[in-house]
């Protein structure tokens, strides 16, 4: 077997799991990532399975799921920006900065495609996790363009006093 899959036993025993346990966070990412490729089962000539993980499975495990330092999300983000990263390096592509706008509540559900609940639920939700200045603008509620709060976010809210 090559480097890039590696056998559940040993997995297991890299992250000192028991058997119900390496079950339940398969559960757990499935659900999360259902399209995802993680795992390969592969069966011997007795009919009994052997079941593969990817490479990039253990290290989003090692790196999001049991990271309990940082918001999962944050976590998550800054996989897949790392991964994202080293395709992009891989592949030769030019890494292009994405370029921030600061917009106002009410063209938000256009820009997003969304309903106006919606981007009230996720700007609660932000609020929560990644405190923010207040800022008063026009009497209106802005999503602000910002360097990176926390080291992770680009865009953070700003709120009537």
């Amino acid at each position: 077997m090559n480097d890039e899959w590696i056998e559940r036993k040993d997995v297991q025993e890299m992250f000192s799991l028991t058997t119900k346990q390496f079950g339940r966070v398969m559960r757990n990412i499935k659900k999360r990532h259902e399209h995802d490729y993680y795992l390969w089962i592969r069966r011997d000539k007795d009919k009994k399975a052997k079941v593969y993980v990817s490479r990039e499975c253990i290290d989003w495990l090692s790196e999001v799921y049991f990271n309990k330092e940082e918001h999962y999300l944050t976590a998550e983000i800054r996989f897949y920006k790392k991964k994202i990263f080293d395709l992009e390096n891989e592949l030769g592509i030019a890494h292009k900065r994405n370029k921030y706008q600061s917009f106002s509540l009410r063209f938000l559900p256009y820009f997003f495609g969304k309903n106006i609940s919606t981007i009230h639920v996720a700007l609660y939700r932000m609020k929560k996790i990644f405190p923010y200045p207040k800022h008063l603008k026009e009497m209106r509620l802005y999503v602000l363009k910002k360097k990176e709060l926390n080291g992770y976010m680009k865009t953070i809210l700003k709120e009537i006093i």
